[in-house]
This record gives structure tokens, C-alpha cells and sequence, in this order.
């Protein structure tokens, strides 16, 4: 086959059925590829936003948490409680006073 005939001969199967059913398959294909792909992002959207917003609650029920344990550290919360279990406070202190500082001898 010489080149004007090679040539004859591939414009008759790039305008063929076989070729326009293979161009059009290929045309599908990419498009389902991409209706699959951009629904895959908007779900990834969707629940992005859903863990945003979790985050936020957790991070409002963290600082309520903050909060109620500053005000039960805090020394009117402290007081309250122990009037509640009847304990009376210590008057006569007495220190005991250590005779040798040292812990240990070689």
C-alpha cells in the first residue's frame, strides 16, 4: 500500500460506524466518569459541613465544660460544699518540728 492509499483508508474507518460508536462510547464513559465525580465532591461537601458543625457544638459543650469546672474550683463553691459534710475547721495548729534534715546516710 502506498501513502495515498493508507491514507483513503483511514478516512473511510475515521467516518465509519465502528469509529463514531467508539468516539460516542468514549463520550458516555467520560461523562458518567464525571456526573460520579462531582457527586463524590458534593457528598465530601455535605459532610465537611456536618463535621464543621459538630465541631462547633463540641467545641461550645468544651467550654461549658471549662466553665463549670472553673466554678466548682472556685473557693465559694469549695465552702459550700464542705458546710455540707459537717466538718468544723482546725484552730490549734501544731507543727511538728524534724530533728536531722538528713533524708539518708552513706
Amino acid at each position: 500500500m502506498n501513502f495515498r492509499q493508507r491514507k483513503i483508508a483511514m478516512r473511510k474507518w475515521f467516518f465509519s460506524a465502528a469509529c463514531r460508536g467508539i468516539l460516542a462510547c468514549t463520550i458516555i464513559l467520560f461523562g458518567v466518569l464525571y456526573v460520579i465525580q462531582t457527586s463524590a465532591i458534593s457528598t465530601a461537601g455535605y459532610d465537611i459541613r456536618d463535621l464543621e458543625r459538630q465541631k462547633v457544638e463540641l467545641q461550645r459543650e468544651n467550654q461549658r465544660i471549662e466553665y463549670d469546672i472553673a466554678k466548682y474550683r472556685s473557693m465559694e463553691s469549695i465552702q459550700a460544699r464542705l458546710a455540707g459534710m459537717n466538718m468544723v475547721p482546725a484552730n490549734d495548729v501544731q507543727y511538728v518540728a524534724m530533728v536531722g534534715t538528713a533524708v539518708a546516710r552513706r
